[in-house]
């Protein structure tokens, strides 16, 4: 199983005044702006995420890769290296044969949801796979109208993008409050149910619940 876990587990030291403080992050953006170098950092310890200019950054530790930054120049390189390599290794995966997803709509955002958190690991196991069965199942207007073979075909073929993600997060305000907790609360599920929670799973899903705490709901997942 390989996970991509890249710039997800990192120990950085944020310089504030004459004081450093330690932060666990996860790197989701860095660029060049006008010759300074922008780091858009998703914190752990109170789940939000800050734009952060590099002057501000005394160093970077990668936990993953054991590999010290003391320069974001050279955390930049990295950084668009692995993307070029996802990119490209995303472009060689052969293409399956596009599946009519008509009767599964009325779910669109949800399965969004639930599949690209199953899916940001390279690891979409049966246990996740049966944990959206049973959703779709539950939340169908009319489950006895879809095959099980032709739901798992849509899964297996559908490979939500990260702006799909968010979009379909967005589209959460649409729900009731008991509605988008069913949803998390199957997310949750899908995230522990291999007995693991890899970091890819830990920040979309936090990512989830702030969105949700920005909508007004406070769902209750017991994490």
């Amino acid at each position: 199983m390989t996970e991509n876990v890249r710039f997800y587990n990192l120990l950085a030291h944020i310089k504030s005044g004459d004081d450093v403080r330690e932060e666990n992050v996860a790197l989701k953006n860095i660029w060049d702006h006008g010759g300074n170098i922008m780091l858009n950092l998703y914190f752990y310890r109170d789940k939000s995420s800050k734009v952060i200019d590099s002057a501000y950054i005394k160093d970077i530790f990668d936990l993953s890769t054991e590999k010290l930054y003391t320069s974001c120049s050279v955390l930049l390189r990295d950084f668009n290296e692995f993307k070029a390599e996802t990119t490209e290794n995303k472009a060689t995966v052969t293409k399956k044969t596009p599946v009519n997803l008509e009767l599964l709509e009325v779910l669109k955002d949800d399965i969004t949801i639930l599949l690209y958190i199953a899916k940001c690991i390279d690891y979409f196991s049966e246990i996740k796979k049966k944990t959206i069965l049973q959703y779709i199942e539950q939340h169908h207007p009319h489950p006895q109208s879809l095959s099980k073979n032709y739901v798992e075909s849509c899964l297996k073929a559908l490979q939500p993008t990260t702006e799909e993600f968010y979009q379909a997060a967005d589209n959460l305000n649409q729900k009731t409050p008991e509605e988008a907790e069913e949803l998390v609360q199957a997310a949750v599920k899908i995230c522990i149910g291999d007995g693991f929670l890899a970091y890819n799973e830990k920040i979309y899903l936090a990512e989830l619940l702030q969105i949700l705490r920005e909508q007004g709901v406070e769902p209750d997942v017991g994490l």
